[in-house]
């Protein structure tokens, strides 16, 4: 037989992305109440046909507190790095643009850490550098790519799916 299948890239972009959300988030502390990819009608050319969701739910905690904080952006800015790595891209080829909701979420939690544009960009920079290195390293990846694999299939993961995931990466 002939199989003339080639996969989408657009999908296995997008799983990577929200199992990078999915993944740190659970790593740091969160329920992920679930993740999940489907595909998106309707839109012009110049808008992705492409959509994930990942609900993460930190429980009761103080927003104002800056552990908090750091574990937010840390889950915010990791699926756009999630995919940077996964499409080998260099240094300078992150566009925060091509990730505009996630880039403007992170926006708005760096600006309640410190006050001022340059180092605003300077903590937003620092932490996208932070997290491609531990994005590309052990067992990180491996829970990322596992957790993408799956979602592609294209049934929703839930919970406790993902902290198995988590725990059977990070165990020793």
């Amino acid at each position: 037989m002939d199989w003339d299948w080639e996969p989408d890239d657009e999908d296995t972009y997008t799983a990577y992305h929200e199992a990078g959300h999915a993944i740190i988030g659970c790593a740091l502390g969160a329920r992920i109440e679930s993740v999940s990819l489907s595909q998106q009608s309707g839109f012009d050319d110049e808008q992705p046909r492409r959509f994930g969701d990942c609900i993460v739910n930190w429980g009761r905690i103080d927003p104002d507190h800056l552990w908090q904080q750091q574990r937010e952006l840390l889950t915010i800015l990791a699926g756009p790095v999630a995919e940077w790595v996964y499409r080998g891209e260099d240094a300078d080829e992150f566009d925060a643009a091509s990730w505009q909701s996630d880039w403007q979420q992170a926006q708005r939690c760096v600006a309640t850490m410190v006050s001022g544009t340059e180092k605003q960009h300077r903590l937003l920079g620092s932490v996208v550098a932070r997290l491609r290195k531990m994005m590309s390293r052990e067992p990180v990846w491996s829970a990322v790519a596992a957790l993408a694999d799956e979602l592609t299939i294209g049934d929703p993961i839930e919970a406790e799916r993902v902290a198995e995931l988590v725990l059977f990466w990070w165990q020793e």
